[in-house]
């Protein structure tokens, strides 16, 4: 019971639980084919934001196990980043296995070297 309360202490747990009553009023509530396209743009902001929680949820699990990451917010973002490209192309028909694979690339390096790199190359002092 404790840990219960103790994960409903947490500020990304109430955020998760709103986004996702969010989700389902909004999705619920919306037919893809009658809505006005503003409403299609929200809908997907609000999908990168759900999954910007679930990606910071997981690796606050992960963490857990032993598996720390220097910036968990900065890697939920790069994650969050990858799946709305995909999701985005795939929506306007144009993702191939090379799009899966170049993203997933680049969101690699670029997280590496935001997260590793840029802390070396500053000068101290």
């Amino acid at each position: 019971m404790k840990l219960i309360f103790r994960v409903l202490a947490r500020r990304h747990t109430w955020q998760l639980i709103i986004i996702l009553v969010l989700d389902g009023l909004i999705f619920g509530a919306s037919n893809s084919r009658s809505v006005p396209s503003f409403l299609l743009m929200i809908g997907f902001l609000l999908l990168l934001a759900t999954f910007y929680q679930l990606f910071y949820g997981l690796l606050s699990l992960v963490r857990l196990y032993g598996l720390k990451f220097k910036r968990p917010n900065r890697l939920a973002l790069y994650f969050t980043g990858t799946v709305g490209l995909l999701v985005a192309l795939q929506s306007i028909g144009e993702l191939s296995l090379r799009d899966v694979v170049v993203l997933l690339l680049l969101a690699g390096l670029g997280y590496l070297y935001s997260a590793y790199g840029i802390e070396g190359m500053v000068p101290s002092g």
